[in-house]
């Protein structure tokens, strides 16, 4: 059931939306609206929520679960104030401005979730121009109440039946282990579909080593335990798989450097031989490819993209063109899958490119953070987006203190970062339809982050508070997602109720037994 703030339009609003369907009070300014098809089968119920001004919008949004807002401008005629006065120029700017919460998992970049009721008057195109510069939902001039809704209704439809898609982010060996701390706690969450059956995985660096396992039907449970003990379906990751040097590209440089210095060159002649001679990667990474490649040959698992249970999408990097390829879409599914998931994962200078059909690749996260374009192409209609790569925000000198190497990766991270935010918003500009969730690290969790992304020592402690701190904004923003998440055919529900049934403790998540938890 869809919720609708209409604002304004005085007794007209009543009256609009109950010459719509049947109607039935709830409460004061409050109508159940239940809407059946002529010769369909079908019904659609909306609770319709009447405020009188912008004002009280604003305050009703601030409550959240509202899906649509219908701002009704008519009746004003030509004594209409100018546009920049209006009730719906004032909600949008304030929904731009996120004074307000955006409406369900629309952009706070645009107003894609406001419809606007125009009548006669000589400010009408006054108003509909500056309404399509905010780019609102839509503009009807004096509709009939069917129209209105059957208007909403294509508008709240437009992501239904689409597919659920898990787009992971890299972030190096804690970034990993962050995101299974975060799977694990969503899956918690949903009772009837677990993690591996979402219609795709989209991955880039060590999401997509995630991903690799999940389209293959091992779950974030199993994954979990197999990297730490080897108590999963897969063995556990030892120093050596991580950590192989590339000992024949350090002889090629040095053999290089030497007949370059033969014959006593001038010093700039030197100082270019030096550059040349620094190895491609201090790391081979053939080591990963060869691990991956004996999880993926097991009794029901594969190697192959054509072969996975579900698809798999690799974001990599053109060295030589710094274009981003999707290792696993037509065209670039004849790698395997530990080769892509290698290349992937060549963060230059740690680890050295890897050549693929002619082609050198390194790390996708250079030039993109997170593929959400790649899951809309492939029918998407809620994206689920873990990013472990946030900053750390502390006191004056905290990174400083913490030494070049820490300062290199807060760098990197704040460019990520920003890099995604914007194209976060331009996406949602683009896709108003299609429902992103994102889960990342925030607060006390971006110091726990603040290694170097390349450490290697399994820490429990980052998987234990990834998944309390994901089941604490799980159930902070339980009402809305659960909503977006009933839109594509999952059952979102807070575990303690679950573990009360089954007569587990129900609080254990939140004294942070993660065992008894799961």
């Amino acid at each position: 059931m869809e919720t609708v703030l209409y604002v304004g339009g005085g007794d007209r609003g009543p009256a609009t939306v109950s010459r719509a369907g049947s109607t039935r009070q709830l409460g004061p300014g409050e109508l159940l609206l239940l809407r059946r098809g002529a010769y369909a089968p079908w019904s659609r119920e909306y609770l319709v929520r009447f405020v009188a001004d912008h004002g009280e919008a604003a305050c009703a949004l601030e409550s959240g679960g509202v899906d649509i807002v219908v701002v009704d401008e008519r009746g004003r005629g030509d004594s209409a104030p100018p546009f920049e006065e209006s009730p719906s120029y004032l909600l949008c700017t304030k929904l731009l401005g996120r004074e307000v919460p955006r409406m369900r998992d629309r952009s706070p970049a645009t107003c894609a979730g406001v419809f606007v009721l125009l009548g006669a008057g000589a400010r009408a195109v006054e108003y509909a121009f500056g309404l399509g510069r905010l780019r609102v939902g839509d503009v009807l001039y004096d509709p009939a109440p069917a129209e209105l809704f059957a208007r909403i209704e294509s508008a709240t439809a437009a992501g239904k039946g689409r597919k659920v898609a898990l787009c992971l982010a890299g972030g190096g060996i804690e970034g990993l282990i962050y995101e299974l701390g975060v799977l694990r706690a969503l899956e918690t969450f949903l009772p009837d579909r677990p993690v591996v059956d979402f219609d795709m995985f989209v991955g880039i660096s060590a999401g997509a080593f995630i991903g690799a396992f999940l389209a293959n039907g091992v779950g974030p449970d199993d994954l979990a335990r197999g990297l730490g003990d080897g108590s999963g379906r897969i063995d556990p990751i030892t120093r050596s798989d991580i950590f192989d040097l590339d000992l024949g590209e350090y002889g090629r440089r040095l053999f290089s450097l030497a007949i370059d210095l033969a014959g006593q060159p001038r010093p700039r002649r030197v100082a270019a031989a030096l550059l040349r001679a620094v190895p491609a990667g201090i790391f081979a990474g053939r080591r990963i490819e060869a691990y991956l490649e004996r999880q993926l040959t097991r009794p029901g698992m594969t190697n192959a993209f054509g072969q996975l249970r579900r698809p798999l999408y690799v974001g990599v990097t053109d060295q030589d063109t710094s274009q981003h390829v999707v290792l696993g879409a037509r065209g670039h599914a004849g790698v395997p899958i530990s080769r892509a998931v290698r290349a992937s994962a060549a963060l230059t200078p740690f680890y050295a490119p890897v050549r693929i059909q002619g082609r050198n690749y390194v790390d996708g996260g250079f030039t993109r953070t997170l593929n959400l374009s790649v899951a809309v192409e492939h029918d998407a209609g809620l994206v689920i987006a873990v990013d472990p790569l946030i900053p750390v925000d502390a006191e004056p000198g905290h990174v400083q203190a913490r030494g070049g190497a820490f300062e290199a990766v807060q760098g990197l991270k704040s460019f990520m970062q920003s890099r995604f935010a914007r194209s976060l918003a331009k996406f949602r500009e683009l896709h108003p339809e299609v429902a992103v969730v994102q889960l990342s690290p925030e607060g006390e969790e971006t110091r726990l982050l603040s290694g170097t992304m390349m450490r290697y020592f399994y820490r429990a402690e980052v998987l234990e508070v990834a998944f309390e701190a994901t089941v604490r904004k799980l159930r902070q923003r339980f009402d809305a997602l659960s909503r977006d998440f009933a839109r594509h055919g999952l059952t979102l529900r807070d575990p303690r109720d679950a573990f009360a049934a089954r007569g587990v403790i129900g609080d254990a998540l939140d004294r942070g037994r993660l065992a008894a938890a799961i």
